[in-house]
């Protein structure tokens, strides 16, 4: 065995499950039992001491001392379409800004999101300053104007979104109160589609401590294409990127029906 794995031979069955959904193929079986091709490839996903029905494996990038037995129901599907299907992006919050403790509650299920590769690697910074998120916004709203005359393919909506905005509605950063940037380092090209994925964990779950959420299109945007004068108001540092955007408060209403979406496309083949 390698040093990463051990497997308590009085319990392994021998069933090659744990090999057979190994994401990196690093694992065998031999005759005494599931045997490491290579440890340095391993992805620390943990699927191979989750998925053992007897225990008997362990690995020490995910012990087994440190998972949690499942024990919950699976949820019928009418109870979880309709859960899925009541997910709204709110734009409008009460004036009361978010504990860091309940913050930091929201933010925790968003270590669980599939990742690239396991790749995980998300940080966040929570803005809670209303005079720094309007410095925010400005900021975006001159990255637009530069992309408007720059003729980026943008424009035409960006001009509309900026005529709406010049006339007093704060359309780009809707009067946030807080306002969450999730960072990943450079060298990290999954940075954007694992935050997309943190993010949509993180908007199916605030629902359910009281929250809503909505990601901020303008603002990440502009985050997204490395805009200095943004990322010189957030303090980033050079080896970090910004890969996404999210606002966060309490609802100041409540919706009462589930509205329906364009009729389904697809094509079997």
């Amino acid at each position: 065995m390698t040093s990463i794995i051990n497997i308590d031979k009085t319990k392994c069955i021998k069933c090659g499950i744990c090999a057979d959904v190994c994401p990196s193929c690093i694992l065998t079986m031999g005759e005494d039992g599931p045997e490491c091709l290579s440890e340095t490839s391993c992805m620390s996903c943990g699927h191979c001491v989750a998925i053992c029905p007897k225990g008997a494996f362990n690995n020490s990038r995910c012990p087994l001392d440190e998972q949690e037995t499942i024990t919950m129901p699976t949820l019928d599907k009418k109870t979880a379409y309709n859960f899925l299907r009541t997910r709204r992006s709110i734009r409008n919050f009460k004036n009361e800004l978010v504990s860091e403790d309940k913050l930091r509650e929201l933010l925790e299920i968003a270590r669980y999101a599939p990742s690239a590769g396991n790749s995980q690697g998300l940080y966040y910074i929570v803005i809670s300053d209303k005079e720094l998120i309007k410095k925010i916004t400005r900021a975006t709203v001159d990255w637009m104007r530069e992309q408007i005359d720059a003729h980026d393919i943008r424009r035409r909506y960006f001009m509309k979104t900026l005529a709406v905005y010049d006339k007093g509605s704060d359309i780009i950063a809707r009067n946030a109160n807080q306002l969450v940037f999730a960072l990943s380092r450079r060298m990290n090209t999954t940075g954007n589609s694992n935050c997309e994925q943190a993010w949509a964990y993180v908007e199916l779950y605030a629902p359910t401590i009281g929250l809503g959420t909505t990601i901020m299109g303008f603002i990440q945007s502009c985050a997204q294409a490395d805009y200095q004068p943004l990322l010189d108001l957030l303090a980033v540092p050079n080896k970090q990127k910004i890969v996404g955007t999210l606002m966060v408060g309490y609802p100041k209403y409540k919706y009462y029906r589930m509205v329906d979406r364009q009729h389904l496309k697809v094509d079997f083949r």
